[in-house]
């Protein structure tokens, strides 16, 4: 006999049915999002064939839904979800974020992975919007007034060492005798590692501020080097993002990267581009043109 949730609705039969419909979308972006584009063809049919129950839209991909549990109780694409843009002409260019699918449905698993203090690393190729997608999301949730999440954010580069890396992740935490956990004004920490694969290889291909953090993963901790005593880190995650390996990006051990739910960001296909494109030029244009200028 399976026994529900009560959070569940309905009698046994609309009960099975959202269980299987919610184990279809965990699994689609627990497994299926870290593949690339062809691996996620692949990947909806293998969701389909195997949960045929959950009667996903027969239009684009998996991915392209999400199961709206709380009212209609059916898979609707994330364009619902996606706010409309505003341009706001005081926005230097290269922060301005137009919502998409793709941004809004990363931007909901993170938060949800977060909440429950799981690490999330985020790949795809360069200009995909990896690090604006984290940036943003972090930004939010780090505004609001309860549950507010403060994001510590690292550029690793070449030089980067496991030291440095330490120090900037517990400079703003608030230091117990035997624990580190977050400020009072936060009620959880995002540290947020940007190109996460750039420090040097040692001479037998280790990369110590991997290895620092690996630790941390793997124990919830790290040694504190002025006593070399053990320190539990509490409330904190670790969120990561890094172009594929190639010239300088080093290809991470699979000891780390097992830790981790893992995001392949798609490259933005023509109607993205021009919907991205098209709000900002339009936004702009409606600043103080002409209709026939517009």
């Amino acid at each position: 006999m399976i026994s529900y949730d009560k959070g569940f609705k309905g009698d046994e039969k609309q009960k099975k049915r959202d269980l299987e419909c919610l184990f279809a979308f965990a699994m689609t972006w627990g497994m299926g999002a870290s593949l690339d584009a062809k691996g996620k063809d692949v990947f909806d049919s293998l969701i389909r064939d195997q949960f045929k129950s959950a009667q996903f839209p027969s239009s684009g991909l998996v991915f392209d839904y999400f199961y709206h549990l709380k009212k209609d109780k059916v898979f609707k694409n994330w364009n619902e979800k996606v706010e409309t843009f505003n341009y706001d002409k005081n926005t230097p260019y290269f922060e301005l974020i137009v919502p998409t699918t793709v941004t809004y449905s990363h931007k909901y698993c993170l938060e949800l992975l977060l909440s429950v203090e799981k690490p999330c690393f985020f790949t795809g190729d360069s200009g995909v919007g990896k690090s604006i997608i984290v940036a943003n999301t972090l930004n939010i949730l780090s505004s609001r007034t309860e549950d507010s999440v403060m994001p510590i954010n690292i550029n690793f580069s070449a030089q980067t060492s496991a030291a440095r890396t330490q120090d900037s992740m517990l400079a703003k935490m608030e230091k117990m005798r035997m624990h580190y956990q977050p400020p009072p004004q936060a009620a959880r920490i995002a540290v947020f590692v940007d190109d996460i694969n750039m420090p040097t290889l040692e001479e037998y291909g280790a990369q110590p501020p991997i290895e620092l953090l690996r630790l941390f993963l793997n124990k919830k901790g790290i040694y504190d080097r002025s006593d070399w005593s053990w320190k539990e880190v509490r409330k904190t995650t670790l969120v990561a993002a890094a172009a594929p390996p190639s010239g300088s990006r080093a290809e991470l051990t699979q000891r780390f990267t097992t830790h981790f739910n893992m995001f392949c960001l798609p490259p933005a296909g023509e109607a993205m581009l021009q919907k991205i494109f098209g709000d900002i030029l339009g936004g702009f244009l409606k600043g103080g043109f002409s209709d026939k200028v517009q």
